[in-house]
């Protein structure tokens, strides 16, 4: 992924793993929690959110089997 215009260095990036089923639910309850979503460009692969610092965190899901992320 490209960086993002005006970017800054963030302190943190986390990378978390759910199950399949229940990654949008996860999704949808850190974004109801006061994230951002940054992009679902790449689900149902993975999300990419932003708390309100900005620091980042990936939510992957295990045992996803599609094509890989990016390929159309």
């Amino acid at each position: 992924m490209a960086p993002r215009p005006g970017r800054h260095r963030t302190r943190m990036h986390i990378d978390v793993w759910v199950p399949y089923d229940q990654a949008e639910a996860r999704v949808a309850a850190a974004v109801a929690a006061g994230g951002r979503l940054l992009t679902d460009e790449y689900a149902p692969a993975y999300w990419v959110l932003a708390d309100a610092e900005g620091n980042e965190a990936c939510v992957g899901t295990a045992g996803w089997l599609g094509p890989e992320p990016g390929a159309r």
